[in-house]
């Protein structure tokens, strides 16, 4: 559903849950930061072979403790932030960026509010990690 409300009918992506053991590890590797973090997007669409397959955007990995603990902190369903994890991961294999400017943030947070509608969330749940001030 995520993909084709974003006109990506014949794309493709993995999604990959993992413990927060090997998010550090893949975001050491390839950020250069040694702590966890919530999702990585790996494009398959960029470098020197992002033409060979273009209907594979590439891998969304998602941070299964990170997700835990962001739906106690904010009192929402486990179910909401993996989805809003996905959906983030996949924006950015889209081509949407958070910075580094506002009206990127903002051009991001109008769409992941979008989707997630469609996936069945509403406003309430995700004004906590929404980052725009104005939706």
């Amino acid at each position: 559903m995520i993909l084709s409300a974003l006109g990506c009918t014949d794309a493709e992506l993995s999604v990959v849950i993992v413990d927060d053991e090997e998010m550090i590890g893949l975001n050491r590797q390839y950020r250069g930061i040694d702590a966890t973090t919530d999702v990585l997007a790996f494009s398959m669409q960029e470098g020197e072979f992002g033409d060979i397959t273009p209907e594979l955007l590439g891998d969304v990995v998602i941070s299964a403790p990170t997700a835990e603990v962001m739906s106690r902190e904010h009192g929402v369903a486990r179910e909401t932030v993996l989805d809003l994890l996905l959906v983030h991961g996949v924006l950015h294999l889209v081509g949407h960026e958070h910075e580094p400017s506002t009206e990127e943030a903002q051009a991001m947070d109008g769409k992941t509010l979008e989707l997630m509608r469609l996936l069945g969330h509403e406003q309430k749940d995700l004004d906590w990690y929404l980052t725009a001030t104005e939706l």
